[in-house]
């Protein structure tokens, strides 16, 4: 069957992801059935056109019905849901494993890679490797707008992506948020030049601090605002608090404060604590985290054990079409529940 399916993506290269696509479809309505056309392209980061389209389609096949209180499946369309799930897992190869890891999130997909990148450099590469399929599975033909949040594990990552990444594709990188104080080479700023160079993309840049005045912030990067907002995907780190107040430049009462709120880890400038309730949070340029909905496609880069705890605490918070991007050590320990 795999054989079949290379052929099948060599004469028709969206085949795979149409197919995942009318999956998270008829995902969508029946775990929320009746709903709307609207609140599932809200939940996909999909255009309502999109699912205008897919959902037509899909009743004219006889799996779904439509009324005026909304969406539901039928019969047919519960049993096709329920047959497609495993091979979907067959076809993008998901483990047991990352199965069962996506489900104890509540994402979409999880990709897990061996060992514990707190004590094997290699990981890294491994993980490259990773994001680079992932992103040629799901990103499309033609021009894409990749938004990229930086972060240490990704910048380590960068120069793992494929040149393949190029083919009928023009990639344009943008980094998602203003630079921090912290090492140049863990900025956003730096890893999409990166990942442009590796892919024989294009890329800009947003020199300016995360916090600005509001005339800054609205005439100095409206262009780079404007790709943000048309992003094809996103990718982002997942931060331990204390560290990521440090680089923010916290002193040390607000770090202490941080401490008596119990926060755990950081996304998109929102601190968050072990049960993912915002604790605490700064005004940042860029991406901001309730647009990250719109998003189609997402990809959560943090790996080690010692980030276990700061990916089960953003996780309620993340959007169904995130997929998380890990190895064994973190896997492990959210798994076992430590």
């Amino acid at each position: 069957m795999d054989s079949d399916f290379s052929l099948l993506e060599a004469l028709v290269p969206d085949v795979l992801k149409i197919l995942r696509q009318r999956y998270l479809v008829l995902e969508q309505i029946s775990l929320h059935a009746p709903i709307g056309r609207r609140s599932v392209a809200q939940h996909l980061g999909l255009s309502e056109r999109n699912i205008r389209t897919e959902t037509e389609y899909l009743c004219q096949l006889g799996l779904i019905e439509t009324k005026s209180f909304g969406m539901f499946l039928t019969e047919k369309g519960e049993k096709t849901l329920k047959d497609a799930g495993p091979l979907l897992d067959r076809l993008f190869n998901a483990g047991e494993t990352e199965v069962a890891l996506a489900k104890k999130l509540g994402i979409e997909r999880t990709l897990i890679v061996p060992g514990n990148a707190d004590f094997q450099d290699r990981v890294y590469e491994e993980m490259g490797e990773k994001l680079s399929s992932a992103l040629n599975l799901l990103l499309p033909l033609g021009h894409s707008i990749v938004t990229i949040l930086g972060g240490a594990a990704l910048a380590r990552s960068a120069k793992y992506l494929s040149p393949d990444l190029a083919n009928n594709r023009q990639l344009e990188f943008v980094p998602g948020r203003g630079a921090l104080g912290e090492n140049v080479e863990t900025q956003s700023n730096t890893i999409v030049q990166e990942m442009a160079a590796k892919t024989s993309g294009t890329y800009k840049t947003l020199y300016l601090p995360e916090q600005v005045s509001d005339d800054a912030y609205k005439s100095s990067i409206a262009d780079v605002l404007q790709d943000i907002s048309q992003s094809d995907a996103v990718i982002h780190g997942i931060g331990l608090a204390q560290e990521m107040a440090q680089r923010r430049g916290y002193n040390s009462i607000k770090l202490s404060e941080l401490r008596e709120k119990r926060a755990v880890t950081e996304c998109f400038g929102c601190f968050f604590d072990e049960h993912g309730k915002v604790v605490d949070r700064i005004t940042q340029v860029g991406l901001q985290f309730e647009n990250l909905y719109k998003i189609p496609h997402i990809f959560a880069f943090a790996c080690g054990a010692r980030k276990a705890q700061a990916i089960k605490a953003y996780m309620p918070n993340a959007p169904h079409q995130t997929w998380l991007i890990t190895d064994e050590g973190a896997s492990n320990m959210i798994l076992k529940g430590k």
